[in-house]
This record gives C-alpha cells, structure tokens and sequence, in this order.
C-alpha cells in the first residue's frame, strides 16, 4: 500500500465550567464519512490554500515557536482553519488570539488518509452554545473530561 500524502489540520478542544467539572465539547462524526466514521471527535479539518487568515491579526509568533517549525504564515493558516471549522461544524465563533496551542499528532502510516493536526483549546465564549450543523456531524454533546476520559478508556467513547 502507498502511504497516503500528510495533509495539515487544525482541531480545537472547546472547553466550558460546568456543574460537575470542566467540560468539552465532542461531535460524533457521521457513519457515511471516509476518515473515523462514527468517532467523536473535536471540531476541526483540513487547512484550505487559500484560508482567509484576515480573522489572524494578532502576533503568531509563540504559537509557531511553540509547533517548532517558526513558519508565521503556516502557523496563521493553521489559526485561520481552527476558527473557520468549529464555527462551519459547531457554530461557535472563536477569536484566533484567544486559542491557546496544545499538542500536534500525525496519523500513522497505513491508514486511509493522513493528517498532521495541531490541536488548540479554547474557552466556549459564554454567549455561544455548539451545535451539530454539517453532514460531517451526526451529533455533540458537552462531557464532563474526567467522564469522557474513563468512557474512552473503558472503549465506550470511540475517539
């Protein structure tokens, strides 16, 4: 099999209080599509060619020191695909400047379709409530993160 090209990604960890704990926000993705049908998973995809990094206006250059690779156009990208798909996924509308990166996994070798994701947090703005809204999602949902951590671990939350 030939491995599959790496495409860059961006996926934000949206987190609220809640009453039992901090939450996050998850999406089942749906069972139709190509890559992890059926999974949950955070709002996130594919970085466009031609991302409109207009909404990117603040200094970006901790965030690319902070991936490693000090490319401020990448690392504005990378912002500019963050906040685009949690709001075209959840509806929620983020300030690139307030997302805070976390980590960056590339998906193995061997499987259908490769992605080297960088993954933020973000703070739900209070006056915003996520909501499944592409064909991508079949459903979201709030977890307290401890809960959503013991369900993935006992193989009842399919990440």
């Amino acid at each position: 099999m030939t491995d599959q090209p790496i495409r860059p990604a961006a996926t934000v960890v949206l987190l609220r209080d809640g009453a039992d704990g901090l939450e996050v926000w998850l999406q089942q993705r749906a069972t139709t599509l190509a890559f992890a049908a059926g999974m949950h998973a955070f709002p996130g995809g594919r970085v466009d060619d031609d991302e409109d990094m207009s909404q990117v206006v603040h200094d970006v250059s901790h965030d690319a020191q902070v991936w490693g690779d000090y490319d401020l156009e990448v690392t504005r990208s990378h912002l500019a695909a963050a906040v685009r798909e949690t709001r075209e996924e959840s509806g929620v509308r983020l300030d690139a400047s307030t997302l805070v990166p976390w980590t960056r996994w590339v998906t193995p070798p061997g499987e259908t379709r490769r992605f080297d994701a960088r993954f933020y947090l973000a703070r739900c703005p209070l006056d915003q409530q996520p909501q499944p809204l592409t064909g991508e999602v079949a459903a979201g949902q709030w977890f307290v993160v401890h809960a959503a951590v013991e369900a993935f671990s006992m193989g009842d939350l399919p990440m």
